[in-house]
């Protein structure tokens, strides 16, 4: 069986938002929306050698009939904004947006601007360490900062949020340790003043605390939580960011009514996929994986769903900045989990009906089921 999902409508769970001047890139900026490295030296030596990015121009040449990188690059900055956004979305049947509100927010489209260009359904996530640092820097006292802070958490200033995250994986990695009220507010002025020279939350007693309140919230509003695990910018600890260490935490009783959702995962997929496994409320999603290591997608795509159930697996693409890269990471992630439904029903795993049933799950049931989605299929 040819399994053709380029059809399925895809929901993608897990985004951001376009730069400003997204149409104007040059060959630097457009590299660096498909690299988590800041050097230099890899994005003008090395990016170009890369498979993924290799993969990148070759399907971008297939919509803009030229395949050498400098009029590829040419040609897309010729094209008309909101034209060429729907154009690639469309192609990808790109049915709705899941966008993390807090990344590089002042060089962002908002996400009603994003809205009115793509036409199609944008909800919000809201990210928990850009609010709390806001709130942290306006409020004089511990008691002020815990009541401002579900108020801020929850504000609807635009689209409809649908989730909270974190990127506590990049303030000290994801040992959250078990904290008492007083000492996260003994904790307090110290995180203070630390924030006030410049430095950002980092592992500590107070972000501790209030993270485990903030989850606590979300389990009571039906706010189901991401967090980054696994490869991210080169500011993240690889090691401590294993969604391992996040076990006791998921499996605790204390946070039963809280969803939570595992972001990227690789080189942790095989964790990921048991801790989903384990645990009713624990998914997870292989985004950023699948689009910067995307000759993996099918091998990853597989280890995840040999311990997690397909229920428990999510589309997303961490796309950013510019159009093509939430498209390329429907096209890797489309076309990785079609190759690994295809290996299945080859060693008569399962049958084609059922991988049907799992293709539309993963590309859009489940994220429209677990983030109660209404109206987009």
């Amino acid at each position: 069986m040819n399994l053709d999902l380029s059809k399925f409508i895809f929901v993608d769970h897990h985004c951001h938002s376009l730069l400003k001047g997204h149409s104007e890139l040059d060959t630097f900026g457009f590299r660096q929306c498909f690299t988590e490295s800041r050097s230099r030296r890899i994005i003008e030596e090395h990016i170009p050698a890369s498979l993924h990015y290799m993969d990148l121009l070759n399907s971008m040449s297939r919509i803009l009939t030229t395949s050498d990188e400098e009029s590829l690059i040419s040609r897309r900055c010729l094209q008309q904004e909101a034209g060429w956004v729907r154009t690639l979305w469309d192609d990808v049947s790109l049915g709705g947006l899941i966008v993390d509100d807090g990344y590089r927010t002042d060089e962002m489209l908002s996400i009603a601007q994003l809205s009115a260009i793509a036409q199609r359904p944008i909800y919000a996530c809201r990210r928990i360490e850009n609010v709390l640092e806001s709130c942290l820097e306006r409020c004089g006292t511990f008691g002020e900062l815990r009541q401002m802070l579900p108020e801020k958490l929850l504000e609807r200033n635009g689209p409809q949020i649908v989730a909270l995250k974190t990127i506590v994986a990049y303030r000290g990695g994801l040992i959250i340790g078990t904290v008492s009220e007083d000492e996260a507010r003994d904790d307090y002025e110290s995180r203070k003043s630390l924030f006030k020279a410049g430095f950002a939350l980092q592992s500590s007693p107070f972000y501790h605390f209030l993270l485990r309140q903030i989850f606590h919230l979300a389990g009571e509003k039906g706010l189901p939580v991401q967090i980054h695990t696994g490869m991210g910018d080169d500011d993240a600890n690889l090691l401590a960011s294993n969604p391992a260490h996040l076990q006791d935490l998921l499996g605790s009783k204390e946070f039963a009514r809280t969803n939570f959702v595992l972001l990227h995962c690789f080189p942790y997929v095989r964790e990921a996929a048991l801790l989903s496994a384990l645990f009713g409320n624990v998914y997870m999603d292989l985004s950023l994986s699948v689009s910067q290591s995307s000759g993996l997608a099918r091998q990853m795509i597989l280890e995840a769903l040999a311990a997690a159930p397909s229920s428990k697996i999510l589309a997303g693409t961490d796309g950013h900045s510019c159009p093509e890269s939430h498209w390329f990471g429907a096209i890797s992630f489309t076309r990785g989990l079609s190759h690994a439904l295809q290996n299945l029903i080859a060693s008569q795993t399962i049958t084609d009906q059922q991988a049907l049933k799992i293709a539309a799950a993963i590309l859009h049931g489940n994220a429209i089921d677990l983030y109660k989605l209404e109206g987009l299929v």
